[in-house]
């Protein structure tokens, strides 16, 4: 009974997935920034086609040829596939900024209540970065291990590399 449920199920997916454009719009975190998560470079590649459901802001792996209606066909490079759901998670990998002579500060341990994440890099000086997109006239690093200052600049500190 429940295999039968389970191919009934795939089989109305593939009949209403039929009914949409087949080719996909583009790279999805290109398109729909918010869509996706700055992350290490280290991420899975998934190259797979999603679904991007705008009013839920979920994209699921892609089944069919196409998407079901309600939801746009996208690409993603990197990422992970939730396997009970299909839900995906992207990223956009960035340059581990300690990689980077000068914009991080050698430590034999790092300090208590870092955090990692984005941070924008303008001239030798870093920000916070939390929305895929924008940081212009800087580069882009992850950063693992850093703080941000009351001035409201990040320190990044290495403690690998000591």
């Amino acid at each position: 009974m429940r295999s039968a449920a389970l191919g009934l199920g795939l089989a109305l997916t593939f009949v209403v997935a039929g009914s949409q454009d087949a080719h996909a719009a583009g790279d999805l975190c290109s398109s729909i920034p918010y869509a996706c998560d700055y992350s290490t470079f280290d991420v899975p590649v998934l190259a797979a086609e999603v679904c991007w459901y705008r009013a839920t802001a979920t994209a699921r792996l892609k089944l069919g040829t196409a998407c079901p209606a309600g939801s746009w066909s996208y690409s993603v490079k990197y990422g992970v596939v939730d396997p009970f759901s299909l839900v995906v998670s992207a990223f956009v990998p960035l340059e581990n900024a300690c990689d980077v002579p000068g914009l991080c500060t050698g430590v034999d341990f790092a300090p208590a209540g870092t955090t990692s994440g984005a941070m924008c890099c303008i001239d030798g000086t870093c920000y916070p970065h939390y929305y895929v997109g924008g940081c212009e006239g800087g580069e882009l690093f992850f950063c693992e291990e850093g703080v941000t200052n009351e001035d409201g600049t990040v320190e990044c500190f290495d403690d690998t590399n000591v």
